[in-house]
């Protein structure tokens, strides 16, 4: 082999192999992928993955009765539509005013699935909230898995081979290439053997099924499925989005970046997505519970911007100490906010919310309590 192309392939190989966590950008200050419960700051813990979603009953069954997330309430209670007369703290905050006539006729019920293992109190866990809303026009959100503005939800399980075994007995849709579980090399954060499949929730959203041994150190009860949650988000540019989402949420939101790209065969079976990408992560404050952002070197985006109330639609609550203090870092962003007055609503009597998107198209959601009461 000639001495240049011999040099050549040496720095290449030489920058293959560096390990997660070395030297990184500006931007992404920390040198190591951060792990365990990040203390609390302007945000106090993440609220929700919140999901439009097709259907309550059916989405129940797949969280709760087939992958173990928790329930809040009897898992046979009614569970009938509200509307802008009997529930409407949705309608109010959203208002869903995206290109619809008559967004107060809508109907809507919800249903709440704690996650084990995302909290350090089990009061406080980060949960699934999944949203019906009926009576107004939408369509299904169904980007590709390499779209910008598309996510994922991570859950680690304690047996994964018995977790899909039920999956598939109904039919549930197989991401992964040969629809079983891949061997990762590695994961950020993440230390031991760990085995991973995708499968799609009744709405077509991802669902990654994580299997870590020796398990990792959680909250979750002993008798738990689920061990603890992570969410992934696609992108379009690593720096433009952390730093948005940095902005908003605050300096206690901590980066690390991967030192190169990552092009390994297993995430290509894993996702059915082939190519390299680059990735960057940080954990929420106040929640053991880490946020991802991939970005493909070919991200093409193939579907718009999803509606609020489209099923297959999702968002992420960050539970902020004070919605009034993340308004500046708002108006800074030149984000706007889903609502009628272009600020903070009332939701319940102490309880105020808002709602932007990311420049992906992703929506982030802020909620205080107890910090003001409506007049």
């Amino acid at each position: 082999m000639p001495r240049a192309r011999r040099i050549l392939a040496i720095t290449l190989a030489f920058f293959a192999a560096i390990p997660f966590g070395a030297a990184q950008t500006p931007w992404a200050g920390l040198k190591e992928p951060p792990t365990g419960l990040i203390p609390a700051g302007d945000v106090l813990s993440c609220g929700h993955l919140g999901r439009q979603v097709g259907n309550v009953e059916l989405i129940l069954h797949f969280y709760h009765d087939l992958v173990g997330l928790k329930l809040l309430g009897p898992r046979e209670q009614p569970r009938p539509f509200g509307s802008k007369d009997t529930n409407p703290a949705l309608l109010e905050f959203a208002q869903l005013g995206q290109g619809v006539p008559n967004p107060m006729d809508a109907r809507n019920r919800a249903v709440l699935l704690p996650i084990p293992g995302t909290a350090a109190k089990s009061s406080n866990e980060m949960t699934v909230e999944a949203i019906e809303i009926k009576n107004i026009a939408s369509k299904p959100y169904q980007p590709s898995m390499k779209d910008p503005g598309s996510s994922r939800l991570v859950l680690m399980v304690r047996e994964l081979d018995k977790t899909l075994s039920d999956l598939k007995n109904e039919l549930v849709p197989v991401i992964t290439a040969g629809g079983n579980p891949v061997v990762l090399p590695s994961h950020p954060g993440i230390a031991g053997r760990i085995r991973a499949v995708l499968v799609r929730d009744p709405d077509a959203y991802p669902v990654e099924l994580m299997e870590i041994t020796p398990a990792p150190p959680s909250t979750a009860p002993a008798e738990s499925k689920v061990l603890g949650a992570r969410v992934v988000l696609v992108v379009e540019n690593l720096e433009t989005t952390c730093r948005w989402f940095q902005g908003l949420v605050g300096p206690d939101l901590q980066f690390w970046a991967s030192p190169s790209t990552i092009d390994d065969k297993a995430y290509q079976d894993l996702t059915g997505v082939s190519g390299p990408f680059e990735m960057a992560m940080a954990v929420i404050p106040g929640a053991p519970v880490a946020i991802e952002f991939i970005q493909y070197k070919n991200n093409t985006k193939s579907v718009g911007r999803p509606h609020f109330q489209d099923p297959g639609a999702a968002h992420l609550l960050f539970m902020a100490r004070d919605v009034d203090v993340i308004m500046p870092r708002i108006r800074a962003a030149k984000a706007q906010i889903l609502s009628k007055t272009d600020g903070p609503v009332f939701i319940g009597p102490v309880t105020r919310s808002l709602f932007v998107t990311d420049p992906d198209g992703f929506w982030a959601e802020f909620m205080d309590n107890n910090v003001k009461r409506r007049p």
